[in-house]
C-alpha cells in the first residue's frame, strides 16, 4: 500500500512540473529556478593514510633472573610491583650443606699441607747434608773418577789444538808449492819435463807429504782422546752408581717432596665450592620493577626464579603484514592510543621491524595466507601505560602535503569516462555550475586529491555533484 502511495506522489509531482513548465513555455520563454547547492572554498590539504594496528605494551627491557643451584630456598624479599636497584638481594638460598663440605675440605687441605712442608723441610735438611760431604771430599772415588773426566777433557782439548796446528802447516805446505810452480810458469819454465830434476820442488812436495802426516797423526791423536774421555765419562758414571749417588737421590727426594706439596685440586675445589656459596643470594641484574616471582620459600631455587622489567621504558610489540611492509620505514611517526588511557594520542616511533616473517622466525617454514613481521614501537616516558595493556597504533604509511582536495561526493564521472568536479562560478544571472576535468590522487577516507590547470585555492567547489551538468544555474550556500 506504501508503494502504490508513493508512485501516486511521484505521478502527481512530475505532473504539476510538466505543467509549469508547458506554462512557461507557452508565454513565450522558458524558466530555469536556480537548483539550491551546498558548496565550499577549495583549500590545500596535508594527506595521508593511516595503518591501523593493534599491540600489546611490554618493558623495553626485561632481564630473567635464574640460578641453577638445586638448593631450597631460604628467603624471598621482593613481590610483584617492588622497584629495585642493581645488587640488591632478591632471595636467599640455604646452602649450609655446601658450607659443611667447604670447610671440611679446608680443613683436610690445612692438615695434608702441614705435613707435606714437613716432609720437604726433612729433606732439604738431608740434601744439605749430603752435598756438604760431597764438597768435603767424603767420596774418594767419585772425585777420582771427576778427576779423569778433567784430565781427559784437557786432552781432548790439546789434541784439538795440534789438529789445527797441523792442519794450517798443511795448507802452508800446499801454498808454497802453488807460489813456487806459478813462478816456473811465468819463467817459461817447463816443470812438468823437468819435475824430477828441480830440488826445490822436490822439496816442497816433500813437505806437503810430510804436513799431510802430521795432520793424519794429530787426527789419530784427537780420536784417542776423545775415546779416552767417553771411557773417563763412563768411569765417573759407574762411580756415581757404585757411591749409591746420594746427592742425586737427595735431590729426587727434595723434588718429590716438593710435588707433594702441590695441592692445586682440592685447592680448586674449595674455590669452587665458595663461589658457589657467593651465589647463595640471588642478586639483582638491573634496576627496575619485579614483574614476576616465581621463587617460593622451601621450593628448589632453580631455573627462573624472577623477572626485572623497566617499567619507564615501554614499547608496543605489533605485526605489520606483508602487504603494508613496503609502505613503513624505521624511524615513522606512530600514534598511540589506549582504552586505559581515554582519548590521549601519545607520539611514539617505529624502532624495529624483523628482518624474517613471524612463521620462518620461528622455523616452521609455514606460510599463511599473509605473512607477517614482528616490530616494535618505542612509547614517549610519561604516557600512563602500562605492561600488558591493549594499544592500537596508526601510522601514516603515505603522504601528500599542500594538494588540492574535496570530498569524494564533489566527484562525478562524465560520458567519456573522465573524472570531473563542479565549481559555482559568477555569471550574469547569477552562478553557474561550471565542469571542469580533473586527474585525482590519494585519497583518504575523508578526501581526494584533485588536480586541474583551472583549479585555483579558494573557487566555490559544490559538495554533491550528483545531478548537475554544464551550465546550470546555483543558488550555493557555502558550508560554514
Amino acid at each position: 500500500m506504501k508503494k502504490i502511495i508513493a508512485l501516486t506522489s511521484a505521478a502527481i509531482l512530475t505532473l504539476v512540473l510538466g505543467i509549469f513548465f508547458f506554462t512557461g513555455a507557452l508565454g513565450g520563454e522558458a524558466y530555469e529556478r536556480p537548483l539550491c547547492v551546498t558548496a565550499f572554498a577549495l583549500e590545500a590539504h596535508d594527506l595521508e593514510i593511516p595503518l591501523s594496528l593493534t599491540g600489546i605494551v611490554y618493558s623495553a627491557q626485561s632481564n630473567e633472573v635464574h640460578s641453577t643451584l638445586h638448593f631450597p630456598v631460604d628467603a624471598v624479599n621482593v613481590r610483584v610491583g617492588d622497584r629495585v636497584s642493581e645488587g640488591d638481594v632478591l632471595a636467599v638460598l640455604d646452602m649450609s650443606t655446601m658450607e659443611m663440605e667447604a670447610r671440611r675440605l679446608q680443613a683436610g687441605l690445612s692438615a695434608a699441607q702441614a705435613a707435606a712442608n714437613q716432609n720437604l723441610t726433612a729433606a732439604r735438611n738431608a740434601l744439605e747434608t749430603a752435598q756438604r760431604n760431597v764438597e768435603a771430599g767424603y767420596d774418594p772415588a767419585l772425585m777420582t773418577a771427576r778427576f779423569g773426566v778433567s784430565s781427559a777433557q784437557l786432552a781432548v782439548e790439546s789434541a784439538d789444538a795440534q789438529v789445527t796446528t797441523a792442519g794450517q802447516a798443511l795448507n802452508n805446505a800446499r801454498q808454497d808449492l802453488r807460489d813456487y810452480r806459478s813462478e816456473m810458469r811465468f819463467r817459461g819454465d817447463d816443470f812438468d819435463r823437468y819435475d824430477d830434476f828441480d830440488p826445490v820442488l822436490s822439496q816442497l812436495r816433500g813437505a806437503v807429504i810430510a804436513a799431510e802426516g802430521a795432520l793424519r797423526g794429530a787426527r789419530s791423536g784427537l780420536e784417542l782422546a776423545e775415546e779416552n774421555l767417553r771411557i773417563a765419562e763412563e768411569s765417573y758414571a759407574a762411580a756415581q752408581i757404585l757411591s749409591g749417588d746420594l746427592l742425586s737421590a737427595h735431590e729426587d727426594m727434595v723434588s718429590a717432596a716438593q710435588v707433594s706439596t702441590n695441592f692445586n685440586d682440592m685447592q680448586i675445589a674449595i674455590q669452587q665450592l665458595h663461589e658457589e656459596l657467593e651465589k647463595a643470594e640471588i642478586l639483582s641484574p638491573v634496576s627496575g620493577t619485579v614483574t614476576a616471582v616465581l621463587a617460593e620459600e622451601g621450593a628448589l631455587g632453580i631455573g627462573l626464579l624472577f623477572v626485572i622489567q623497566d617499567a619507564d621504558n615501554l614499547i608496543v610489540k605489533t605485526n605489520i603484514r606483508e602487504l603494508d611492509i613496503a609502505f613503513v620505514t624505521l624511524g615513522d611517526r606512530v600514534e598511540i592510543r589506549a582504552d586505559a588511557t581515554g582519548n590521549a594520542v601519545f607520539a611514539g616511533s617505529l624502532t624495529r621491524i624483523a628482518p624474517t616473517s613471524i612463521q620462518m622466525a620461528h622455523g616452521t617454514g609455514q606460510h599463511s595466507a599473509y605473512a607477517e613481521f614482528e616490530s616494535e614501537v618505542a612509547v614517549p616516558l610519561g604516557s600512563g601505560l602500562r605492561i600488558g595493556m591493549n594499544a592500537r597504533l596508526s601510522i601514516a604509511t603515505r603522504q601528500r602535503t599542500d594538494v588540492l582536495a574535496v570530498p569524494a561526493h564533489a566527484i562525478t564521472t562524465n560520458a567519456q569516462g573522465e573524472r570531473m568536479i563542479f565549481i559555482a562560478a559568477s555569471g550574469d544571472d547569477g552562478h553557474i555550475a561550471e565542469a571542469i576535468t580533473v586527474t585525482t590522487g590519494m585519497q583518504t577516507q575523508q578526501l581526494v586529491e584533485v588536480a586541474a590547470d583551472e583549479l585555483t585555492v579558494g573557487a566555490l567547489v559544490i559538495a554533491d555533484a550528483a545531478g548537475l551538468r554544464d551550465g546550470m544555474l546555483v543558488a550555493p550556500q557555502e558550508q560554514g
